[in-house]
């Protein structure tokens, strides 16, 4: 059978770019809660 090496890394990358965000908010809001400039 054929496989879809783009779909896979799609169905793969979708949940890690979700907790990359997700950290990435969580760092934003901490820092602007300490009162650090970006």
């Amino acid at each position: 059978s054929l496989r879809k090496p783009k779909l896979f890394w799609v169905s793969a990358a979708a949940p890690l770019a979700s907790v990359v965000s997700s950290t990435l908010l969580v760092f934003i809001f901490k820092a602007q809660n300490h009162g650090i400039q970006i």
